[in-house]
């Protein structure tokens, strides 16, 4: 159980099959998403610091997730447009710290009925702590569809500024040797 995310939330009993998968194994995953980006000069501003796609219907997205130690890197393909990031356990705040662009964002993942939800806890922009009144907001949520499909729905709106970023969409293992129990 290296993946940050799962030592974040603990025990991964009540994790469905698709969930499960794409946190704890290295591999490939291929979908669909719909992404949506916010308004405005500053949204703009933020969604390229973060490295964010630009809007998009049916957009194909890949993520290829690799180790490094207690390093993940979730390398997302938007359709040609690339977006990196790295994730790591804190240890002393037990959530998942998740660096892209000049952003870094604590994470902490919560296991509900309907899926796995995640809080933003902390942010840093180019190292710089920013208040807690300036924090994005998120209704990110990861679970398993009907048809066995890892589904995405993240989102961050930022106060006083509103939406920032939202996609949503679906995920498979590309590589027949992930299973998915």
């Amino acid at each position: 159980m290296g993946d940050p995310f799962l030592k974040a939330i603990g025990s991964t009993e009540r994790l469905p099959g698709a969930v499960r998968v794409l946190h704890m194994s290295e591999g490939c995953f291929a979908g669909r998403c719909d992404i949506e980006r916010g308004k405005g000069i500053w949204v703009a501003l933020a969604t390229r610091l973060a490295g964010f796609p630009q809007s998009g219907k049916g957009v194909p997205v890949s993520v290829h997730i690799d180790t490094d130690g207690e390093f993940w890197s979730w390398d997302r393909n938007f359709a040609g447009h690339k977006t990196r990031s790295t994730l790591k356990y804190d240890t002393k705040r037990e959530c998942v710290r998740e660096s892209f662009g000049a952003i870094s964002i604590w994470l902490k993942p919560v296991w509900r009925e309907n899926g796995m939800h995640i809080k933003i806890l902390r942010l840093t922009v180019f190292g710089i702590p920013m208040p807690s009144f300036t924090l994005p907001r998120s209704r990110t949520r990861e679970w398993q569809d009907k048809a066995g499909r890892f589904r995405f729905d993240v989102s961050a709106d930022a106060p006083g500024l509103g939406m920032l970023i939202r996609y949503q969409g679906w995920l498979t293992p590309v590589h027949a040797s992930h299973e998915t129990d």
